[in-house]
């Protein structure tokens, strides 16, 4: 028998982004404004929508590379400036 856990993804989420030190801006419900303007929602469980300044980037079912996708990138804005 296969025991499920139930959690809020949104709440699994913030948890990620907080571990990885993404800034979160603001959060409502499943929508997050984070730091380089980047904006995540919660489609699915396992299912993430990533945009930059109103421009979607990729969905993502693996929030552990959508979290390093968004560091780097935010690393190579900040080498930029």
């Amino acid at each position: 028998m296969e025991t499920q856990l139930n959690y809020n993804e949104s709440d699994f989420v913030e948890y990620a982004l907080t571990q990885m030190n993404i800034k979160i801006l603001k959060r409502e419900g499943k929508y997050f404004d984070l730091e380089g303007g980047f904006k995540v929602e919660v489609e699915t469980k396992d299912l993430y929508r990533l945009s930059v300044e109103d421009w979607v980037i990729s969905p993502f079912e693996d929030i552990g590379k959508m979290c390093e996708f968004i560091k780097k990138n935010l690393e190579m804005s900040l080498h930029n400036e």
